[in-house]
């Protein structure tokens, strides 16, 4: 799980970068929503931009649910590689030993997508999460590198050289992300000192994702009722609006945006949609 290179302290948040210690992390899931989907791998990197040497931390994790075919095809992990392997709530004592120190800097790419599946994992293991801060790498790629097409992870690595592909797995994609990290930063010498760095990214903690139940508005009583009732809803969502049958369960804030998780008839499995992007919905069946 730990292997070990060479790492130390960093005593204060405000340090220079290059004596300062970073954490790069990357998760795989079995889907895109952290309401309904778990997390099957996790990797971190412990790292000084400025040092070859570095940390890491690799861990399979069984979801105790199916992963989908679908979602194999993206990052290769069957449902026969996490037979036998922890939980998440077995894992996370040794993920927050990893990340060491508070004022140790994580750092992930599109980093909401890994701290909300974070945070689940805590809230549902009734676990602290570390209080580090959390910086997402994007815009500091935006900044280092404007004349990139696109700043997903793997184009960014391609742009550079260092990879032909993406592996999509929890300890390469970190160590690529520590890679184009100490490349960035190369081309940025305006940020001497941490916080300069935190500043000038979009910056979480795990506690921001954490999800609460919610007392819904009176204008979504029908809906608070189809919750407690268990009625058949026809919902019409998003951009396209079409209608399909779902059977919501409860709604959730998260991160400052509010989500419904439902059973979608269809697809056979809970899915979550934001109550922001839902155009209409009508009571169709009930119990």
């Amino acid at each position: 799980m730990l292997s070990r290179g060479i790492g130390g302290g960093v005593k204060s948040i405000s340090a220079p970068i290059a004596r300062s210690n970073f954490i790069a992390f990357d998760i795989e899931t079995t889907g895109i929503s952290s309401f309904v989907d778990s997390v099957v791998d996790i990797g971190a990197v412990r790292f000084r931009p400025c040092s070859s040497e570095f940390d890491t931390f690799e861990q399979l994790v069984d979801p105790e649910r199916e992963i989908p075919q679908a979602v194999t095809d993206i990052h290769g992990i069957t449902n026969s590689d996490v037979i036998g392997q922890p939980t998440v709530e077995k894992v996370l004592p040794a993920f927050d030993k990893f990340i060491g120190a508070t004022d140790n800097v994580l750092v992930a790419h599109n980093a909401a997508f890994d701290c909300s599946f974070l945070a689940a994992a805590y809230m549902a293991s009734i676990r602290q999460p570390p209080p580090n801060r959390i910086i997402c790498s994007l815009k500091l790629f935006r900044l280092a590198y404007p004349h990139f097409a696109n700043y997903k992870l793997e184009n960014i690595g391609k742009e550079l050289g260092l990879i032909k592909r993406e592996a999509h797995r929890g300890l390469a994609d970190s160590l690529l992300l520590m890679r184009c990290l100490r490349l960035a930063l190369a081309r940025l010498p305006q940020f001497e000192f941490v916080d300069d760095l935190i500043a000038a990214s979009t910056q979480y903690c795990f506690t921001d994702f954490f999800s609460v139940d919610v007392t819904l508005p009176s204008e979504f009583d029908e809906l608070k009722r189809a919750i407690d009732e268990e009625q058949t809803l026809e919902l019409y969502y998003g951009k396209l609006a079409l209608p399909r049958l779902v059977t919501p369960k409860q709604v959730f804030r998260q991160h400052n945006t509010y989500y419904l998780q439902a059973h979608c008839h269809k697809a056979g499995f809970d899915k979550t949609f934001r109550l922001d992007r839902i155009t209409r919905y009508t009571v169709i069946r009930r119990r």
